[in-house]
């Protein structure tokens, strides 16, 4: 691994753990109040929300699990940098071509999915890079 630090790489997966739970979060409290979720033409029902939530809380299990059992760290790596840049992307887009967005029955606006963009791309990046780095080395020499 060309990490070095295991003590790096357990802060990492520990943070992309945290990193899902603002999305699981918004899930579960969305099902708390029966308040709107609202992506484009998409009305999340309580059941995509439920789905979402075991989802995201498979997300956050891969990567607990990651920090102290190697095999699995490239998988959570590579799945969290697939899932931010997805959901990153998607607030790009939205800026590019706005669509509706609404969160607890309120629009997101296009200074939440600038943010949003700012902060999910940059850690998805890091998530790819760290999984790359993380792969067994196949070939010797």
């Amino acid at each position: 691994m060309v990490i070095k630090s295991q003590a790096l790489v357990r802060i990492f997966f520990g943070l992309a753990a945290c990193s899902w739970m603002p999305h699981w979060a918004c899930h579960y409290y969305r099902l708390e109040t029966q308040s709107a979720f609202v992506v484009g033409s998409w009305t999340f029902s309580p059941f995509d929300s439920g789905v979402s939530l075991l989802i995201y809380s498979a997300l956050i299990a891969l990567n607990l699990l990651a920090i102290s059992a190697e095999r699995y760290r490239v998988m959570a790596a590579a799945v969290t940098g697939l899932g931010h840049l997805a959901l990153g992307s998607l607030h790009v887009y939205r800026l590019l071509r706005p669509f509706r967005f609404e969160v607890f029955g309120y629009p997101w606006s296009a200074g939440a999915s600038l943010r949003e963009a700012l902060i999910v791309v940059p850690f998805g990046v890091l998530s790819l890079f760290v999984a790359i780095t993380a792969r067994p080395k196949i070939f010797h020499g």
